[in-house]
């Protein structure tokens, strides 16, 4: 995620706009690295402060936050010296991601003193230091392993320092960077981020978008600066946004990356957005293992029900010729007289005019091989109709078990994925819980859309299929499915008059985006008025048939900002 200097600069600007003039009220420490101060300026704001090596970040929080029963020592810290304190502003060491917190306390007698909150945001040794106005440290919450000849020392009594400047260009210094990409002979892309001060890779793909990786400043430095200056303007004309792949948030940006691809959600201020990206992430992360356990049950069963099928179809194959033994048997039987040879007979076959030699057991009678070969007949059969059936079953035991496994990548949430397991314990391969209550029903939440003032109803498994093909459509409603291959149930709600051309192929986009063919292109998408759906009998859920419809080809698209 691009969390460099120029992004923090953004978010630096928001907090002195925000926060400036705001008293602290509450301090929790919800993690061992992880402080949240609730900050009232006409408004109640949540700061939310990490040091965690794997999420360094800070931002304004909406989500909610625990209060451990027992308060850590750095917690406590904190809450004797700066609780009431008012921030009368927020510094950052010049391109660097370091912020700064000035805060004024009033003392036990009234008397008003300064004090520093500081949070280095620099991966694996983030810290948040507590000062005094003279920058001597009172804690941190870290206590990293120090060098007695370091430079910087973050321990209780030491004064603290900041970094010392990097031989770095300021990547806003024009002629600086003008005269060295003059004389660079290297790809920028690699060299820029080692240059420029307070860049991230992320931001130098940014800057460099449209051009070849071997670029070189020689040729392009005069077009490399265009850029710097357009993106410093970018930064003050927000469009801050997370964005999403797959359904899951991979980066955070200030304004509208054209390197970044993929769904883009858009918000009022960077916090909302690094608020949204962290929540979604760790929802993500969270269902993700939560929806593991399922996944393997689905996948487990798959490869049992192929295993079992692939065995019946092969017993079909060796009962084919079934009818030959019934054949042998009556062969014996009205050759007895021509019997000469006690290991084989060869006699005209009167079902076809052949000759046929017919295998002998010597150690049996003639009439009791034409038994023998009755009862393989006899058994054969049976198992050919037996297998014959379990073959109809598990075949279609097997559709629906991948309708499940597909209807998996679309669960964004519990209930989703409760759904899912009511699927498989009706099908006992889990067991639920035993509870005496009386269990309580999932509500069943298809995504639903706004697309040009349409409803359109989006079902994500084979329970929400069910529920919005024959629940919540009418038979007038127009009704969406991908041609022959596994897909959302989507219905649109009518209205007064014909559904737009471009909302049918919106929602038909949806159901695209919703299917097995979703990393295709070109999918042709059926779409029919709902009364001409209909469900045979003993069918499993989401399993319908339909003979009247028409067909559209699109490239899936999720909609993701039509979503209600």
């Amino acid at each position: 995620m691009a969390f460099d200097a120029l992004t923090l600069s953004v978010l630096r600007q928001e907090f002195e706009e925000t926060l400036t003039g705001g008293k602290i009220t509450k301090i929790y420490q919800p993690e061992k690295d992880e402080i949240v101060l609730f900050v009232f300026n006409r408004q109640t704001y949540k700061l939310l402060i990490s040091a965690n090596a794997n999420v360094n970040r800070i931002h304004l929080t909406e989500m909610p936050t625990d209060n451990p029963k027992v308060a850590p020592s750095f917690c406590m810290l904190l809450r004797k010296h700066i609780t009431n304190a008012v921030i009368t502003g927020v510094n950052q060491m010049p391109y660097e991601r370091v912020l700064e917190f000035c805060l004024s306390v009033s003392d036990e007698l009234g008397y008003k003193k300064e004090m520093k909150l500081i949070f280095e945001l620099t991966g694996k040794t983030s810290n948040i230091i507590l000062t005094d106005g003279n920058y001597t440290v009172l804690d941190s919450v870290k206590h990293l392993p120090q060098d007695i000849n370091a430079s910087r020392i973050i321990m209780a009594g030491a004064k603290y320092t900041f970094f010392a400047p990097q031989n770095k260009i300021q990547p806003f210094d024009l002629p600086r960077v003008r005269e060295y990409l003059s004389t660079c002979n290297a790809p920028l892309r690699k060299t820029l981020p080692e240059v420029l001060l307070g860049v991230s890779q992320t931001t130098v793909n940014e800057i460099l978008v449209g051009m070849d990786e071997n670029d070189h400043g020689i040729v392009n430095h005069a077009l490399v600066a265009d850029r710097l200056a357009m993106y410093k303007a970018n930064l003050q004309h927000k469009k801050p946004n997370v964005v999403l792949r797959g359904g899951t948030p991979v980066e955070v940006c200030p304004f509208d990356y054209a390197s970044q691809k993929g769904e883009k959600l858009f918000f009022d201020t960077l916090n909302k957005a690094h608020d949204n990206y962290f929540y979604l992430l760790d929802k993500s992360q969270r269902f993700a293992d939560k929806a593991k356990s399922v996944s393997t049950v689905v996948k487990n069963a798959l490869s049992r029900t192929e295993k079992k099928l692939a065995a019946q179809r092969q017993t079909l194959l060796e009962a084919a010729d079934r009818d030959k033994y019934k054949q042998y048997g009556d062969l014996i039987l009205s050759n007895l007289w021509n019997i000469d040879n006690p290991d084989s007979l060869t006699c005209v076959n009167y079902y076809d005019g052949s000759t046929v030699t017919v295998p002998l057991d010597r150690q049996l009678t003639p009439q009791q091989n034409a038994q023998a070969y009755y009862r393989k007949y006899r058994k054969l059969k049976s198992s050919y109709e037996h297998n014959t059936k379990l073959v109809e079953e598990n075949a279609l035991l097997l559709n629906y078990l991948t309708t499940i496994k597909e209807n998996l990548r679309f669960c964004t949430d519990a209930e989703d994925l409760q759904q899912i397991r009511d699927e498989l314990s009706t099908l006992g391969l889990i067991r639920e819980k035993t509870n005496s209550k009386k269990k309580i029903e999932t509500p069943v939440k298809p995504l639903k859309y706004n697309i040009c003032g349409y409803t359109v109803y989006v079902g994500k498994n084979n329970v929400q299929n069910n529920y919005v093909t024959f629940r919540l459509a009418r038979g007038e409603d127009i009704w969406l499915h991908t041609q022959k291959i596994h897909s959302s149930h989507v219905v649109i709600v009518t209205q007064d008059g014909d559904i737009p051309d471009k909302v049918i192929q919106a929602a038909a986009e949806i159901c695209a985006y919703y299917s097995q063919a979703k990393a295709g292109s070109k999918i042709p998408v059926d779409y029919t008025a709902r009364r001409n759906v209909k469900k045979p009998n003993k069918a499993p859920l989401g399993f319908v048939v339909y003979d009247v419809y028409k067909t559209i080809l699109v490239d899936p698209d999720r909609h993701i900002n039509e979503l209600n």
